[in-house]
Protein backbone atom coordinates (compact mmCIF):
# COMPACT_ATOMS: atom_id res chain seq x y z
CA UNK A 1 0.00 0.00 0.00
CA UNK A 2 1.56 3.27 -1.09
CA UNK A 3 -0.26 5.57 1.32
CA UNK A 4 -1.07 3.41 4.35
CA UNK A 5 -1.59 6.28 6.79
CA UNK A 6 -4.49 7.81 4.86
CA UNK A 7 -8.06 6.58 4.92
CA UNK A 8 -9.14 4.82 1.74
CA UNK A 9 -11.20 7.79 0.55
CA UNK A 10 -8.24 10.11 1.15
CA UNK A 11 -5.93 7.77 -0.76
CA UNK A 12 -8.32 7.88 -3.71
CA UNK A 13 -8.20 11.67 -3.70
CA UNK A 14 -4.42 11.60 -3.31
CA UNK A 15 -4.04 9.13 -6.21
CA UNK A 16 -6.19 11.38 -8.37
CA UNK A 17 -4.05 14.38 -7.42
CA UNK A 18 -0.82 12.49 -8.10
CA UNK A 19 -2.08 11.27 -11.46
CA UNK A 20 -3.31 14.71 -12.46
CA UNK A 21 -0.42 16.82 -11.22
CA UNK A 22 2.88 15.19 -12.09
CA UNK A 23 4.91 15.02 -15.28
CA UNK A 24 4.95 12.25 -17.86
CA UNK A 25 7.40 9.37 -17.40
CA UNK A 26 9.39 10.37 -20.48
CA UNK A 27 11.44 13.36 -19.48
CA UNK A 28 13.13 13.74 -22.84
CA UNK A 29 12.47 12.96 -26.48
CA UNK A 30 13.42 9.43 -27.36
CA UNK A 31 12.25 7.97 -24.05
CA UNK A 32 13.05 7.89 -20.41
CA UNK A 33 16.46 7.02 -19.04
CA UNK A 34 14.83 5.79 -15.87
CA UNK A 35 15.11 2.35 -14.29
CA UNK A 36 12.03 0.64 -12.91
CA UNK A 37 12.89 0.17 -9.23
CA UNK A 38 13.42 -3.25 -7.74
CA UNK A 39 10.24 -4.44 -6.05
CA UNK A 40 8.64 -7.40 -4.37
CA UNK A 41 4.87 -7.56 -4.52
CA UNK A 42 2.07 -9.95 -5.32
CA UNK A 43 -0.22 -10.49 -8.24
CA UNK A 44 -3.99 -10.06 -8.29
CA UNK A 45 -4.09 -13.87 -8.01
CA UNK A 46 -2.08 -13.70 -4.78
CA UNK A 47 1.21 -15.02 -6.18
CA UNK A 48 4.59 -13.50 -5.35
CA UNK A 49 6.02 -11.32 -8.11
CA UNK A 50 9.14 -9.17 -8.22
CA UNK A 51 11.09 -6.98 -10.59
CA UNK A 52 12.73 -10.20 -11.81
CA UNK A 53 9.65 -10.49 -14.05
CA UNK A 54 11.37 -8.07 -16.46
CA UNK A 55 14.17 -10.59 -17.11
CA UNK A 56 11.61 -12.97 -18.64
CA UNK A 57 11.47 -11.02 -21.93
CA UNK A 58 13.48 -8.53 -23.98
CA UNK A 59 10.56 -6.11 -23.56
CA UNK A 60 7.84 -5.98 -20.94
CA UNK A 61 4.77 -3.88 -21.68
CA UNK A 62 3.46 -2.45 -18.39
CA UNK A 63 -0.14 -1.23 -18.61
CA UNK A 64 -0.93 1.01 -15.62
CA UNK A 65 -4.67 1.16 -14.95
CA UNK A 66 -7.46 1.35 -12.37
CA UNK A 67 -10.90 -0.21 -12.14
CA UNK A 68 -12.63 3.20 -11.89
CA UNK A 69 -11.10 4.39 -15.21
CA UNK A 70 -13.51 4.02 -18.18
CA UNK A 71 -10.77 4.13 -20.88
CA UNK A 72 -8.81 1.50 -18.92
CA UNK A 73 -11.80 -0.84 -18.89
CA UNK A 74 -12.58 -0.11 -22.55
CA UNK A 75 -9.12 -1.14 -23.79
CA UNK A 76 -8.98 -4.35 -21.75
CA UNK A 77 -10.40 -6.63 -24.51
CA UNK A 78 -7.70 -5.34 -26.90
CA UNK A 79 -5.05 -5.92 -24.23
CA UNK A 80 -6.43 -9.41 -23.65
CA UNK A 81 -6.04 -10.24 -27.36
CA UNK A 82 -2.57 -8.68 -27.38
CA UNK A 83 -1.53 -10.61 -24.28
CA UNK A 84 -2.48 -13.91 -25.92
CA UNK A 85 -0.29 -13.24 -28.98
CA UNK A 86 2.58 -10.98 -27.98
CA UNK A 87 5.38 -10.40 -30.49
CA UNK A 88 8.40 -12.64 -29.91
CA UNK A 89 10.59 -11.37 -27.08
CA UNK A 90 7.84 -9.41 -25.35
CA UNK A 91 5.35 -9.88 -22.55
CA UNK A 92 2.43 -7.90 -21.11
CA UNK A 93 1.74 -7.15 -17.45
CA UNK A 94 -0.79 -4.91 -15.77
CA UNK A 95 -0.19 -2.66 -12.79
CA UNK A 96 -3.49 -2.20 -10.92
CA UNK A 97 -3.28 1.18 -9.19
CA UNK A 98 -6.41 0.96 -7.06
CA UNK A 99 -5.86 -2.59 -5.80
CA UNK A 100 -5.96 -1.50 -2.15
CA UNK A 101 -9.37 0.21 -2.47
CA UNK A 102 -12.37 -1.64 -1.10
CA UNK A 103 -13.73 -4.05 -3.71
CA UNK A 104 -11.26 -3.00 -6.42
CA UNK A 105 -9.50 -6.35 -6.61
CA UNK A 106 -12.80 -8.16 -7.07
CA UNK A 107 -13.84 -5.55 -9.66
CA UNK A 108 -10.54 -6.02 -11.48
CA UNK A 109 -11.02 -9.78 -11.63
CA UNK A 110 -14.52 -9.29 -13.12
CA UNK A 111 -13.23 -6.76 -15.68
CA UNK A 112 -10.35 -9.03 -16.68
CA UNK A 113 -12.58 -12.12 -16.93
CA UNK A 114 -15.19 -10.30 -19.05
CA UNK A 115 -12.43 -8.98 -21.35
CA UNK A 116 -10.68 -12.38 -21.54
CA UNK A 117 -7.53 -10.63 -20.36
CA UNK A 118 -5.51 -13.25 -18.51
CA UNK A 119 -2.16 -11.49 -18.33
CA UNK A 120 -0.32 -10.95 -15.04
CA UNK A 121 -1.67 -8.15 -12.83
CA UNK A 122 0.82 -6.70 -10.35
CA UNK A 123 -0.29 -4.85 -7.22
CA UNK A 124 1.57 -1.57 -6.56
CA UNK A 125 4.00 -1.26 -3.65
CA UNK A 126 6.01 1.60 -2.16
CA UNK A 127 9.14 0.64 -4.12
CA UNK A 128 7.31 1.64 -7.33
CA UNK A 129 6.59 5.15 -6.08
CA UNK A 130 9.32 6.85 -8.18
CA UNK A 131 7.75 5.54 -11.39
CA UNK A 132 4.12 5.95 -10.37
CA UNK A 133 4.62 9.56 -9.30
CA UNK A 134 5.61 10.33 -12.90
CA UNK A 135 2.29 9.16 -14.33
CA UNK A 136 -0.11 11.99 -15.16
CA UNK A 137 -3.05 10.05 -16.59
CA UNK A 138 -4.31 6.52 -16.90
CA UNK A 139 -4.21 4.29 -18.68
CA UNK A 140 -0.51 4.80 -19.26
CA UNK A 141 1.64 2.10 -20.76
CA UNK A 142 5.39 2.02 -20.29
CA UNK A 143 8.00 -0.30 -21.73
CA UNK A 144 10.73 -1.98 -19.68
CA UNK A 145 13.68 -3.93 -21.04
CA UNK A 146 15.09 -7.13 -19.53
CA UNK A 147 17.46 -5.13 -17.32
CA UNK A 148 14.62 -3.07 -15.84
CA UNK A 149 15.29 0.11 -17.87
CA UNK A 150 12.30 2.09 -19.07
CA UNK A 151 12.63 2.37 -22.85
CA UNK A 152 10.72 4.17 -25.58
CA UNK A 153 8.03 6.71 -24.88
CA UNK A 154 5.03 6.07 -22.65
CA UNK A 155 1.64 5.68 -24.28
CA UNK A 156 -0.92 7.80 -22.50
CA UNK A 157 -4.54 6.90 -23.02
CA UNK A 158 -6.18 3.79 -24.40
CA UNK A 159 -5.02 2.13 -27.61
CA UNK A 160 -6.17 -0.65 -29.90
CA UNK A 161 -4.43 -4.00 -30.14
CA UNK A 162 -3.06 -2.93 -33.54
CA UNK A 163 -1.63 0.32 -32.14
CA UNK A 164 0.01 -1.47 -29.21
CA UNK A 165 1.46 -4.13 -31.49
CA UNK A 166 2.96 -1.50 -33.82
CA UNK A 167 4.59 0.32 -30.88
CA UNK A 168 5.97 -2.91 -29.41
CA UNK A 169 7.46 -3.95 -32.73
CA UNK A 170 8.99 -0.48 -33.21
CA UNK A 171 10.62 -0.58 -29.77
CA UNK A 172 11.85 -4.16 -30.23
CA UNK A 173 13.49 -3.19 -33.55
CA UNK A 174 15.25 -0.24 -31.89
CA UNK A 175 16.66 -2.37 -29.06
CA UNK A 176 20.16 -3.87 -29.25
Amino acid sequence: MLFPILKKSSRTVLWAAVLAAVAVVAASPGGAAEVFPAFSSRSAAGESVSSAVFADARLTVVNIWATWCPPCRAEMPDLGRLGRSMPDGSQLVGLLLDADESGALDDAKKILTKANAGFLQILPVDEMRSVLEEIDAIPTTIFVDSKGRIVGDPLIGSRSEKEYRAEIEKILKSMP
